[in-house]
């Protein structure tokens, strides 16, 4: 008998085009996953910087609320309840966040009433002026409206207590800290507590002071 050689199904792998340096459509999807998680920790990282961005405004505002109890304003007297005259010139993300903390509270029985001024000349009859990052440029002009009244002015803006004003917010590390220029609050009538003083940095804007 004739004897016949095996037909076996050839065993060699076929190579598909698909597979070669990988499946197109997986790397593909790989390409939309990794797209997808760096479109999420960037998004989370915005969400984390402005969540504690709020977190040290919120401080700021709070901070401003307390010192605001250790300051006392000629003809406006702790035994009544006249409104404390709150306004904020300009904006920026801190002055939203004042405007909601303070609109609800009350200095040493004085209901806070806030107020937005798009001028400085508006500024007048406050006790306190918040100048906000906005109205930088115009800084100068701003201090000089209220250079001679009885107003606390405050601002973010670095260096704003060596430079005319009178409360400024600075950070160090994690830390909210303030500013106080006492030489130019007690220049226009206004008395800051031995205690508010023990905790602020005192800078002044004469030359050659700190």
């Amino acid at each position: 008998m004739r004897s016949h050689p095996d037909h076996r199904p050839d065993s060699t792998p076929t190579l598909n085009p698909s597979h070669a340096n990988g499946s197109p459509d997986r790397s593909r999807r790989f390409r939309c996953t990794l797209a997808n998680v760096l479109a999420f920790v960037g998004a989370s990282m915005c969400i984390f910087v402005s969540a504690v961005r709020a977190d040290v405004n919120q401080t700021k505002a709070n901070m401003l609320w307390n010192i605001a109890k250790f300051v006392e304003w000629p003809g406006i007297h702790r035994d009544t309840e006249a409104p404390l005259v709150f306004t904020i010139l300009g904006e920026d993300e801190l002055a939203v966040e004042l405007a909601g903390v303070l609109s609800s509270k009350t200095v040493n029985g004085h209901p806070v009433f806030v107020r937005f001024a798009r001028r400085p000349q508006d500024a007048k009859g406050s006790q306190i002026l918040y100048v906000a990052e906005s109205e930088l440029a115009h800084m100068t002009d701003v201090l000089a409206v209220v250079d001679t009244s009885a107003v606390l002015t405050v601002s973010d803006a670095p260096g704003f207590a060596a430079h005319g004003g009178m409360v400024g917010f600075s950070a160090e590390g994690d830390r909210v800290r303030f500013e106080v220029n006492l030489g130019q609050a007690e220049r226009t009538g206004l008395k800051l507590s031995a205690k508010l003083l023990a905790l602020a940095r005192l800078v002044s804007d004469a030359p050659g002071n700190p």
